[in-house]
């Protein structure tokens, strides 16, 4: 009779480590998922609305970008105002009034001066959080999964790892 009760606690035992690692497990998966949401929102944020604004910002002002202490305020006319100010906002950063900065070396320059500007990154998550923040990639913030999403003059955007974004700049 004891040794049943020995087999049935073992048994028992078992089946509860075997539920609470699937529940971890599960719990990650889930973690995984909403952050890998989050950064396919903001990479969203920066391609959709912020850089295809920009784009517009260009065209009607001359082939030029905005000067970088004034990006943001150039850009919002632009952006649809169902976005206006949710554009700014990253959603892994939802602290921050704006999750992004303007690279400061394209300040008021034309486009067509820049050589690949497929490879010139424009927009990046940033740590500051601040309208019309402006720098040369040192606010850079590796949010997501260790990585960043940048945008670029070309006006594609993409995520990168700590080593490639930090590369980049």
């Amino acid at each position: 009779m004891a040794d049943r009760r020995k087999v049935r606690t073992r048994v028992i035992v078992g089946v509860a480590l075997v539920v609470i690692s699937l529940a971890f497990l599960f719990g990650v998966f889930v973690f995984v998922v909403v952050e890998k949401v989050k950064q396919g929102q903001c990479a969203a944020n920066l391609a959709r609305e912020i850089a295809l604004a920009l784009s517009a910002y260009v065209q009607d002002n001359d082939d030029a970008l905005p000067l970088a202490s004034q990006w943001t305020d150039k850009v919002k006319p632009y952006i649809s105002k169902y976005y206006r100010y949710d554009a700014f906002v990253c959603p892994s950063a939802k602290q921050l009034k704006c999750g992004y900065a303007f690279y400061r070396p394209l300040s008021g320059r034309k486009v067509t001066t820049i050589a690949n500007p497929e490879n010139v990154p424009m927009l990046f998550d940033s740590s500051k959080g601040q309208f019309n923040y402006a720098d040369e990639g040192q606010s850079l913030a590796l949010r997501h999964f260790r990585g960043a999403n940048i945008s670029f003059v070309a006006g594609h955007t993409k995520w990168f790892k700590e080593s490639d974004a930090k590369a980049l700049f």
